[in-house]
């Protein structure tokens, strides 16, 4: 996902050409409408003294940190809104971050941090390998973490540019990896779709009751021939975020697409595994359309896929950046929306369910910033992180 700063220009300007006419049937749950009534919100900065921020979360542990992740290997601690000024963990020399869709991606606190000092790293090493770590905590100090401590629990061979994903324990305490589908345009290794493999997929482990990990077995292909007993979701090209909403336990995935159509996908509580999110049949919600000027597919097949709940062409922006639903107590008019950004346009957006099968989609900022993620603190305030200025935002209600 992570798309060179320098290119973003000569990205805007070939939007209008990359459009595709959507085709195909209507979805089976109704696609987010616009609306432009909400409330107005504004970014507070938090400090502007960070290089190249990719995540921001927190440890749940009362501490009340910021733990900010730097593309190029190195995670930070913001403290009582300062910037500390040593990190907390240095990984450069193992990082691979030359490539817009490289570095260290995300990282993930164990729900027993608190007493176990327990957090995982996704990053891409320098083989070009995507790796899933376990590290621990100094027993010097809270605030620094001991590099020598990694105990590699995933790790995939470089294909073409991974188009990485997120890490994230849900609400069961199993430890979900969102993995891209290996690159290349339209996915041409099939990777998405092939249970066989682990690209194209959001995999769910359960990493406290054996090495490197066991299998929960409730696991969709748990015990299923010629599937990943790993795999819990899959036909994803790009989940770059996804996250829980932490009161209704329900999974929000973004899912970067390929030329036209950028997309929220969703999966209620207690649903279970093995849904299909479409890619590389479905972009969005539309057929997939594999060749630039070629014959406009409209009788892809849909059966079995999930249509996602919202989706915007490239004539607003060029990669999504999934958040979190809002459960903070500073604007109490926006808890239960998730929000959800464009990396190239810097829009902002709030998905609101309305019944059972509608999702109304509400316009809430147009910034300049190259906006990488989003994320929570112990108490639900959200916060962003923006990739050339180096800056971490909080949202705030407008004065």
């Amino acid at each position: 996902m992570l798309r060179s700063h320098r290119a973003r220009l000569f990205v805007l300007l070939l939007v209008t050409p990359l459009l595709a006419t959507s085709g195909g049937a209507a979805a089976a749950v109704p696609i987010a409408r616009p609306v432009s009534d909400m409330p107005a919100i504004q970014l507070e900065l938090v400090t502007r003294h960070l290089s190249e921020p990719v995540d921001v979360t927190h440890a749940g542990d009362g501490s009340g940190r910021l733990f900010v992740v730097e593309k190029k290997g190195r995670i930070r601690i913001v403290r009582d809104g300062e910037l500390l000024p040593g990190p907390f963990l240095d990984i450069t020399p193992s990082v691979s971050s030359k490539q817009s869709e490289e570095g260290l991606l995300t990282m993930a606190f164990h729900p027993k941090f608190a007493s176990n000092r327990r957090f995982y790293l996704h990053y891409i090493n320098l083989e070009g390998s995507l790796v899933v770590s376990r590290f621990q905590v100094s027993a010097d100090s809270p605030d620094v973490a001991d590099p020598n401590s990694e105990i590699p629990l995933l790790v995939l061979p470089k294909q073409d540019q991974a188009h990485n994903g997120s890490i994230h324990f849900g609400p069961d305490g199993y430890l979900y990896i969102g993995i891209g589908d290996g690159g290349g345009t339209g996915d041409p290794s099939g990777n998405a779709q092939n249970k066989e493999v682990l690209f194209g997929k959001i995999l769910r482990i359960d990493v406290d009751n054996a090495s490197p990990y066991a299998i929960p077995p409730d696991n969709p292909f748990a015990d299923a021939a010629g599937a990943g007993p790993e795999i819990w979701a899959y036909g994803l090209r790009n989940p770059w975020r996804f996250s829980f909403d932490r009161a209704t336990r329900d999974l929000y995935i973004a899912d970067v697409g390929q030329r036209a159509w950028e997309e929220i996908d969703f999966q209620p509580a207690g649903a279970g595994g093995g849904q299909n999110y479409g890619w590389n049949v479905m972009e969005g919600n539309p057929c997939f359309q594999p060749r630039r000027g070629g014959p406009e597919i409209t009788d892809c097949i849909r059966t079995g896929l999930q249509p996602a709940i919202s989706e915007y062409s490239r004539a607003l922006g060029c990669a999504v950046i999934g958040g979190h639903v809002y459960r903070g107590q500073s604007f109490p008019q926006f808890v239960g929306r998730y929000f959800y950004a464009d990396f190239c346009s810097g829009r902002l957006w709030a998905l609101e369910r309305q019944g059972s099968d509608e999702w109304v989609q509400q316009d809430l900022l147009t910034t300049h910033l190259l906006i990488t993620s989003f994320g929570e603190d112990d108490v639900g305030e959200l916060y962003l992180t923006t990739l050339a200025d180096g800056r971490l935002y909080r949202l705030v209600a407008a004065t």
